[in-house]
Formats: structure tokens, sequence, C-alpha cells
């Protein structure tokens, strides 16, 4: 396709004033593009006396439409379909132009769009043409509309929002909304109109929905949400136009939002939500959701952490978006009275959620007001806005945002105090980049210097009140409170609270943070980041030990001491990683396992990183087991990388010299392009052939077989959020231990008991398979390490005790 002809430089008057026309967006070899049927020429200079009027675009532009926002993609540019009404099929001299702040642009137009739009907005898109039977030129204006990044606004009635419609946040023009009639406007609150939805789900029964609309529009107090307050931040710090993509319904249950409805299309939440992000465009920066507060019953609580995980998953396959950034609110305050379990149990589940599944994120609002028994009010949504977006902003650009501060472990202190530490404290001012509190100033102090008012060097910031910090208890089993906290302090390290407490901690206690529907909770950081509910924490492993003296003998009962018979030699396990495999932190998953595998005492456990010096003939004969959280990557280091020599020792090693061998989930995945055939018969399992769905819970079961290794472990266990590996090829004579069901329903499922775990011979080495483990959280989930230690001990040795 030739280059466009030059843009036209000057403006001329027209008859509806000054307007600039651009070149042509892009031209087929006749100096022609096509809008279906219909030639598209160059702008060019209209003829004397030409432009008439200026039609409106409604119904003559059928896309882009006003307000619109299209995502941009990882180049920062965007394609914008541009589509005309059949009525002007027969207009002759049709040409098009873009303009914006920095005045025309010409993206090539090809296949019915206008190809690589950058950034930004708002752009004005003008479409000149001759009606039929007209030497006059006509002009269609269409804007604003932009390029920049759309978020999906998802879950119940907090996030539909129900603050009331009072000093709620200004409209910017950069912000922009594709409201639940399907229609693109500037966002202003409130933004979700459920009445005025298409899709029966929301709206409801059709034949008195325009009467309900009339009167809903004329009436409405409350509507207020968090939307946009984030999108307004976001657009703040990083210049980016949004688009929110309203689908959020009060009231409505995981169970309701079930992807399995989504061939319901708009009867169901989840179809519904579907079809506004592919009006949208199909593809989206990522999903707000807030939700939780309908799945505290025993029964959906119970699960809501499974059920919310495959949730996430299901809309990250169906967009074809693997790691689709998924932010949420753990649910906050509900002045109700009564059994407070299942709401906490909600709480737990997605405060622990974004530990074991990537690209998600939560915030807490248990600090915040309420405009209702269950609603957050408006001003406490709008920072709560805001904290979405700081998660956004560092997660998504690099900016320094922020993170949220959560429960990270409790360790007994001095004087019957308890030192509750926390990680992702932010210590930079929300006020901007490179500030801090400065407590007890008029201002925050920058890098460059103070402030206007500022009257003292700045601390370290941090959380936040000092003292008198609310919402911690000590609790037996029931729940039950033990009135022992009588006072809460930052520690000094300002990313810890010491709770100060009147004595020692009974036996089966439990630390809560917001135990209840109701608590009162205040403790926050530098960036205004709210620290989530949390518990119940187990108090019993960190109360010391009762020292008891032993007598010491007589004189006279004194004997010669017997030689001591030498302790039985341990067997040794070699720990081989190093290499940068991306999704997989070896680094934290060798620690799990080096700690995994040393508990009880029967293996002593080394750690190599640099296979390549230390898979030698002399180095291994010194082990007995030797265990691969390996895959080769380009991305390590050299001495990470296995030579020809390498790979020689550690064959000779297990198939000739007996040695054992572990595979540890992504291992079978190693060497294999090119396909190192004999790795591949030692061990099998993922190769080239294998694949997974999204992360999910699923159920682990044992096989008939019997073996030291599954012999007494409970015959299935509930496993965590990890990676259902599927299609594992299995070497020659591997008797399969445990299975996990491969559900059609979700992403990718076979319908099949897929095989994690099983063991074979290779030579003369005994081998064990464990695909289950993806992160230090599914690794060291239930009964996981108990399958991992036995099968090393029995490689090692041949028994698994």
């Amino acid at each position: 396709m030739p280059t466009s002809p030059s843009i036209m430089a000057r403006s001329r008057r027209l008859a509806s004033g000054l307007l600039s026309l651009a070149a042509a967006i892009g031209f087929a070899t006749n100096g022609h593009a096509q809008f279906g049927g219909m030639p598209v020429q160059a702008a060019r200079e209209v003829p004397a006396g030409g432009l008439v009027s200026s039609a409106r675009a409604d119904g003559l532009i059928k896309s882009p439409a006003p307000f619109q926002v299209f995502q941009r993609n990882a180049n920062g540019t965007a394609d914008v379909p541009l589509v005309l009404d059949d009525s002007l099929k027969d207009a002759k001299n049709v040409r098009v132009a873009l303009t914006g702040a920095a005045g025309i642009l010409s993206p090539p137009y090809v296949d019915g769009k206008l190809v690589g739009v950058p950034t930004g907005g708002p752009y004005t898109l003008n479409v000149t043409y001759n009606p039929p039977g007209s030497p006059a030129a006509a002009m269609i204006p269409l804007g604003p509309i932009y390029v920049g990044d759309l978020w999906v606004l998802a879950g119940q009635s907090n996030m539909e929002g129900v603050g009331d419609l009072l000093d709620v946040t200004p409209p910017d023009s950069r912000v922009a909304a594709l409201g639940m009639d399907g229609k693109w406007v500037q966002a202003v609150e409130p933004l979700h109109w459920l009445v005025d939805s298409p899709d029966p789900v929301h709206s409801g029964d059709p034949a008195t929905r325009a009467e309900r609309s009339a009167k809903d529009h004329k009436t409405r107090t409350k509507g207020a949400g968090l939307g946009l307050p984030f999108a307004v931040e976001m657009v703040k710090a990083t210049g980016v136009p949004v688009g929110l993509v309203t689908a959020a319904h009060g009231g409505t249950s995981m169970a309701q939002w079930n992807p399995a409805k989504k061939d319901e299309g708009s009867k169901s939440l989840y179809g519904s939500m579907m079809r506004q992000i592919q009006l949208a465009g199909g593809r989206v920066k990522g999903v707000l959701w807030y939700q939780g507060e309908s799945d505290q019953t025993p029964e959906a609580s119970l699960i809501f952490e499974r059920t919310f995980a495959d949730f996430i998953g299901a809309v990250r396959a169906d967009l074809g978006q693997a790691d689709l950034p998924f932010y949420f609110v753990q649910i906050g305050r509900f002045t109700i009275h009564g059994d407070s379990t299942g709401w906490n149990r909600v709480q737990e589940a997605q405060r622990v959620l974004p530990d074991r599944l990537s690209n998600t994120a939560v915030v807490s609002v248990i600090d915040l007001e309420l405009d209702d028994p269950i609603h957050v009010g408006a001003q406490g949504l709008k920072r709560a806005g805001a904290r979405l977006a700081k998660i956004a902003q560092r997660q998504q650009f690099g900016l320094i945002g922020a993170s949220t501060p959560t429960f990270d472990r409790v360790a007994l202190g001095p004087n019957n105090t308890l030192e509750v530490k926390f990680r992702g404290v932010n210590r930079l001012d929300a006020g901007g980049p490179n500030s801090f509190n400065v407590p007890g100033t008029l201002g925050v102090m920058t890098v460059g210097g103070l402030r206007p008012g500022s009257l003292a060097i700045p601390d370290a910031g941090g959380l936040k009140p000092a003292t008198h910090i609310a919402g911690f208890s000590v609790r037996k089993a029931d729940g039950s409170a033990i009135p022992l906290i009588y006072e809460a302090r930052v520690g000094v390290s300002r990313d810890s609270v010491v709770l100060k407490t009147f004595g020692a901690i009974p036996p089966g206690s439990f630390l809560w943070y917001g135990y209840g529907y109701d608590p009162y909770c205040n403790l926050t950081d530098s960036a205004d980041m709210a620290v989530p509910v949390f518990g119940p924490v187990p108090l019993d492993p960190i109360l010391p030990a009762p020292a008891v003296a032993a007598a010491a003998p007589k004189p006279e009962e004194k004997k010669a001491e017997e030689p001591k018979a030498a302790a039985p030699k341990k067997p040794r396990a070699l720990i081989i990683t190093g290499d940068e495999v991306g999704a997989h932190d070896w680094k934290k998953t060798h620690e799990a396992l080096q700690k995994i595998l040393s508990e009880g005492g029967k293996l002593d456990v080394d750690v190599t990183t640099t296979p390549s010096k230390d898979l030698t003939d002399e180095n291994l004969k010194k082990y007995d087991v030797l265990v691969l959280n390996y895959r080769n990557t380009p991305q390590g280091s050299p001495e990470s990388q296995w030579s020809d020599a390498n790979k020689a020792a550690f064959l000779k090693a297990v198939h000739d010299d007996g040695k054992g061998l572990v595979s540890y989930h992504f291992a079978s995945s190693a060497f294999t392009n090119p396909n190192w055939e004999e790795y591949e018969k030692a061990l099998g399992g993922w190769r080239k052939q294998g694949f997974h769905g999204p992360a999910h819970a699923f159920t682990v079961k044992k096989t008939d077989a019997k073996h030291p290794i599954s012999d007494g472990l409970p015959a299935e266990f509930d496993h965590a959020i990890d990676e259902l590996y599927q299609n594992s090829k299995l070497p020659e004579g591997a008797v399969v231990l445990a299975t996990a069901f491969s559900d059609p329903a979700k992403p990718k499922g076979t319908g099949k008991d897929e095989a994690v775990i099983w063991v074979n011979e290779y030579g003369k080495g005994r081998v064990f398979s464990c695909v289950l483990g993806h992160d230090v959280n599914a690794l060291t989930d239930s009964n996981v390490p108990a399958w991992i230690r036995r099968g090393t001990i029995w490689a090692a040795t041949g028994k698994a005790e």
C-alpha cells in the first residue's frame, strides 16, 4: 500500500467556521480506500462555496461512538473501527480526518480501521463527503473519542454504588463510561443504571422498564460508587484516558455470577458482563471487583475462595488474557449482630487470595464510614477508589503507587507482648512521589526540601496511628474474646504493631484483627492503605515451651558411661535449582522444599544454585537423592546451565549408581527444546504435550495402588489454588499414586482424572514425581508436604519413613 498523500497544511474558512482537514488515512493502489463498498479519498481542499452544513454524527457514523474509549495495546496504540451508515453509500469524495490537541493525525486506514491511533484524546473524527447529486461538501464531526485503558466494574451493590449522591467526585474530561444501556457517555455519578439495561437479568420485565426508568431518573438519591474516583485518580497520575465498563448488580452471589451460565447470555450476570466487554471492544486493562457480602452463608463461605478463584480463571480464559489484572475489595462492615463466622471467612479468603493468584490484589475498606448499615459511603468510596488506583499505578505503570499492608507473622515479645509484623507497608506519603509524612508538622517533606508549613525532619512513615490502634483481639476457637490486650502501638520498625497484654496467652488462643460484623479498625499506613481484616491466626506455635529442669544424679548413682553407638547416617538430599524461570519463584520454593524435607530429621538437605559446578561424578557421590526444582531457560546465569558433562553425571548418578530422583512441579518441563530424551525417560511429566488451565482449587485422591509412600496418608484432600497439570507423559513402568479430576466445566478441563503423583524406576534409581506446588502456598498446603517428604525418603532409601 503506498504512503498517504500529504496533509493539508492550512485551515480555510468554511460555512461552519474554521475547520482543519487531514490527508487521506489510507489508500488502495488506485488512491482510494473503502468504507464497506464506498470509496474514500484523500482529504483535500473543498471547492469555493463547498461545505454547506455539519451533519449530525448520530446514525451516519455507526462506529466509533462519542465518548468511546478504545483499549490500547502494548505499543500504546489502538485500532479504531470506522463504520458509516448505508445511507452514505452513494456519497462521493468521502474523506476522513482525525484531530487532537496536538493537531492533525494521519493514522493509516486498513480493513475498515484507523490503525495505530496513539494513546490520548479527546480526538475528533471528521468525515467529509459530497451528498448524492450535490457539488457542495458536507461534514460529519464526531467526538470525543479516546485511546486509553478499559476497566470493568463488577460485583454487587458496593461496586454498583449505593453512596449518597452528595459531594460526589466531579467528572473528568478524560473519563468515560459504557453505561448499562450500552451507550458511551462522559462518566458522572451514578454510573450504574440497572433499569436501563437491555438485559433482563439487570432490568427485569421489559414491559415496565421505561416507566420504572423514568421514575428512577427523577427520584434517585443514592448511587455514588468507587469507579469514578478510581478513574479520576488514574488519569491524574498517568495521563491515560480511562473507560469504565459497568456490569455490577447489587445483592448478587458467586452462584449467580457462575461462569457456567454464560451461554444464557443476557439472562445471566456473567453473560451480560461478557456482552458489555465485547461491546467495549473485547479486551480490557483489568477488572475491579467488589462482592462477597452475599456469600457469608455457611455453605457459600466454605467454598468462597475456590469459587472466586475459578471465576477469575474463567474471565481470563474467556477473554484470552491469562494475566488479566484482577483487583478486588475485601468486604467491610455490616452493622448487625449475630454469628459472623461466614462473614469473617469470606474476608480471610479475600485477604489470602492475592498470595495464590498472580496479578491480583486486595484493598481494605474496614476503616471507612457507611451511608447505611452495609454500604460504604460516598466519601469512603472516594478513598476506596484511590486505594485501588494506587495498586494499579504501582503494578501496571511502575509508579510509586502503593501496596496493601497485610498480615505477615506474629512473634512473642518481651514483657507479655506480641509483635505483629506486616508486609507491603507503604512509607511514602500519599501526597506525591518522594515525599514523607512529617508527624507533628503542618506539611510534608520532599526529597528536594520542605514544603511550606513543614516544621520538622521527616520520619520513615509507615503504619499509623502510632498508638491507640483499634481492632486487635485475642479469642478462643469459638470466637469468644479473651480480654488480654490493653494497648496497641506501632513498633520501632514502623511495619509492625506491638500488642501489650495483661499476662501469658492461654493455650488454644487465636489472634484477630477486625473480628465480627462491625469492628472498629483504624490501622492504615502513610499512603492511606488500610490493613485488611485477618484471622484466626493460631498463637500456640509462638508460645514458649515450659522449661523443665532435670534432677541431678546423686554421686553414688553415677556409673561409668558406656560408649554411645554411632548415630545412623541420614540420607542426604541435594536440591538442584537456580535458573530464572519467570512464573516460578524458585528462590522461595527451594527454601520451602528445604524446610519440608528437613522436617522430622530424616534427611540432611543441601541446595545447589550452581549446577554447572556441582553436577559432577565426584560431588554427586555424596548424595542419596537428587531433588529437581529446575527448568532450564535462556535467562539463567552461566552457573545455572547444565553442560553435557553435567547431564552425563546426572544420568549416571541415577541410572547406574542408583541415586534417588525427585521431580517437583515444573521440573518435568525442563530440557524440551531440544528434547532430552533420556531425561524424559527418567521422569516423564509435562514435556511438550502437557498443559494446564487457570489456577484453581481441586481435590487430590489416592489411587488403589499399594505403596509405602501413600500408605497411611488420607484417601483424598482438598488442595489449595494451584496449577493442575494435564496430559502428563508417564514414563515406562510408572505407578500413579494420586490423581485430580480436571473439571470439563473449567477452562481447558479434560474431564479426566489427571495423574499428579507417580513413581517409576530409571535404571537402578527410584524416581518420585509430584506436579503439585506452583508456588509456596500450594507447596505447603494440606498434605502436600507429607507426600513430598515421604516420596523423597522413599527415593533415597526404598522406605517412606
